[in-house]
């Protein structure tokens, strides 16, 4: 049965994460030009930063945050690919959630703060963070390496998978999605019946910033839709996703070309569960949460 407090997280969601400016066109024109002129860098909010001793690495200009608390080289390490799709930067509730995950694994976890649209498009966010493949790979070793990322950053850690097998480079041994945005085109006529069970996301919205951030390529390039690229030959695939999310046909319909193809996804769908729940503080997501551990430390 749901839990009390995911339904009033989800009532709380539908008040204050703005969904409206997501579908209608004369909102959403506003935002990104609010986003255009903000060309300010990600500042962390200075109590995480206390709260988790992060420790900030520069990759060029790229910042990167590291959850490390025994401040010690460790075997589990972590790239963690955080959402906002494609345009918005870490909240709160992934820095809560990513220091519960450190403390429980014991892993090192790195939190790219890549580029984003629209003053940024997708080939300099790929070039930004495949160097912390290269120096986690070379670190730790594929059987220590896990991508781990949240929609669009779930997009994202999939679509790298992808792009490292393009290369014929060794794969991370799992990758963990947590409601993975796989399809920027949002062209599939079942996602219109979830929107409005969904308080986050709104469709238009939604695809107008995927196409900002493709900028001149095909939205439907398995880099910007990894739902279009293989599925075989990569790491152990686990996908976390609620019924109450728009996303979910698409997550859904992943799985099932997936497993046609004789590839078999840890699949864990929750049902009535908002979009990105292991992040909230909920019981839900203590219990997600608790199956990511088990993964990361036994897998």
């Amino acid at each position: 049965m749901r839990s009390l407090r995911s339904k009033l997280v989800e009532q709380y969601l539908f008040r204050n994460s703005g969904k409206e400016k997501f579908v209608d066109e004369k909102s959403f024109a506003t935002f990104m030009e609010q986003k255009r002129k903000d060309r300010k860098p990600y500042v962390l909010p200075k109590k995480i930063g206390e709260k988790f001793n992060l420790i900030l690495r520069r990759y060029d200009d790229m910042s990167c945050y590291i959850f490390n608390f025994d401040n010690k080289p460790t075997e589990k390490q972590i790239l963690y690919l955080h959402g906002g799709a494609y345009v918005n930067q870490p909240l709160i509730f992934h820095w809560n959630f990513l220091g519960k995950l450190a403390k429980e694994t014991g892993a090192t976890i790195y939190v790219p703060i890549y580029p984003k649209a629209p003053n940024h498009q997708y080939l300099e966010s790929f070039d930004k963070v495949f160097p912390i493949y290269e120096e986690l790979m070379s670190k730790s070793g594929a059987d220590n390496l896990v991508f781990m990322g949240d929609s669009a950053g779930g997009g994202f850690a999939l679509a790298l998978a992808q792009l490292i097998l393009e290369k014929g480079m060794p794969q991370p041994k799992q990758i963990i999605l947590l409601s993975p945005w796989l399809d920027i085109t949002m062209k599939n006529p079942d996602l219109s019946a979830f929107e409005k069970l969904d308080p986050m996301i709104g469709i238009y919205g939604a695809v107008e910033m995927g196409k900002s951030y493709a900028g001149d390529t095909d939205p439907k390039y398995y880099l910007l839709s990894p739902i279009n690229g293989e599925k075989k030959g990569l790491g152990q695939i686990s996908v976390f996703v609620g019924t109450h999310e728009v996303l979910f046909p698409d997550i859904r319909k992943f799985k099932n070309q997936a497993e046609a193809q004789g590839e078999k996804i840890n699949y864990f769908e929750y049902p009535k569960m908002n979009h990105v729940f292991p992040v909230y503080p909920i019981p839900e997501a203590k219990k997600a949460r608790k199956e990511i551990v088990d993964m990361i430390e036994n897998g």
